[in-house]
């Protein structure tokens, strides 16, 4: 996949972390979803690895969730 920031190639991995990985609009400090429309980035809280695509020189990631 190329980046949509840049147009350069991006490398394919995985976001890893202790507790689950997921988006929100805001920092509530607790290591889990925990508010109205927070999305987890994976199909189980913490045991499966999203894939994601890292930009180094934009330091852009873009994942699938």
């Amino acid at each position: 996949m190329n980046c949509p920031k840049c147009g350069k190639p991006m490398e394919e991995g995985v976001l890893s972390s202790a507790s689950p990985v997921f988006w929100s609009t805001q920092v509530t400090g607790l290591p889990l979803p925990t508010q109205k429309g927070d999305v987890l980035l994976g199909k189980a809280l913490g045991l499966l690895r999203p894939k994601a695509c890292l930009c180094r020189a934009c330091r852009k990631v873009v994942v699938d969730y």
